[in-house]
């Protein structure tokens, strides 16, 4: 197993007025720095998860900065990241979204939410490079405490981390938030659960699986526009523009498993 155990480190910050804030943050209040903020008087045991090595020693590097963390292990692996929460003390999780996996649950979705069910009172923040708005909002409806992107600076993770202590919703990093809004969701609509028919459903499933709007049509014995009309509304809910995202969202949420 490619586990590391990491030393004990620095002192934690004398505790500072928490900043109001309820629900998602914006980019405006990522940005507002931590100056409101009340973090933690103890010690955060951080475990780290990627299976890129030049990453995880870059955020092992940021996160051993950040005042009260200490980084007690990494995980190249979702299955490692399993293995290491079952035998090291843990306050926060930081793991990436997509990592090369043996079995169905050991990355994405699948390991967020066997995470949450494991271990529902440990914070989890993911840093992804992550574009897809049907996913994003799936993780927030999974519960995580916090998501950054990869193409923001490594500070704005620990910015991320430190804020996913204290607040109750997810911390959306500003570059996350941003991606969001492009897309068309706000963050009212992101935190509302998404319903798709069973319809729709069953459309997205059967696409996952390589099926044509065609063949769909043909096996449901409806029209093709009616297929088309019900693939469309579905990628509308999800916040997904194109086929592949679909078709990624789908595998993830193991609609094709």
């Amino acid at each position: 197993m490619k586990s590391a155990f990491i030393g004990q480190s620095s002192a934690a910050v004398a505790p500072i007025p928490m900043y109001p804030l309820r629900g998602l943050l914006t980019a405006e209040q990522m940005k507002e720095g931590f100056r409101f903020m009340k973090y933690p008087a103890r010690n955060v045991r951080v475990i780290l998860a990627d299976d890129h090595p030049i990453v995880l020693r870059g955020v092992a590097d940021l996160l051993r900065s950040v005042p009260g963390f200490t980084v007690t292990a990494i995980a190249h692996s979702g299955a490692e990241l399993i293995e290491l929460l079952e035998a090291t003390a843990c306050d926060l999780v930081v793991t990436d979204f997509t990592m090369r996996q043996n079995s169905t649950d050991e990355d994405g979705l699948r390991l967020v939410d066997r995470l949450k069910r494991l271990y529902p009172t440990i914070p989890i923040v993911v840093f992804t490079m992550l574009t897809n708005g049907g996913i994003l909002h799936r993780l927030c409806q999974a519960g995580v405490a916090g998501i950054a992107s990869k193409d923001e600076k490594l500070e704005t993770l620990g910015s991320v981390c430190q804020r996913s202590l204290v607040e109750q919703s997810t911390v959306l990093s500003p570059a996350i938030a941003e991606r969001l809004a492009r897309q068309g969701a706000t963050l009212t609509e992101f935190r509302d659960p998404l319903h798709l028919s069973p319809c729709e459903l069953e459309v997205v499933r059967m696409f996952s699986l390589g099926l044509s709007v065609t063949e769909i049509a043909r096996r449901l014995n409806r029209s093709v526009p009616t297929i088309a009309t019900q693939k469309r509304a579905a990628m509308r809910k999800l916040h997904v523009q194109t086929n592949v995202d679909l078709v990624r969202y789908a595998t993830e949420q193991g609609f094709s498993g």
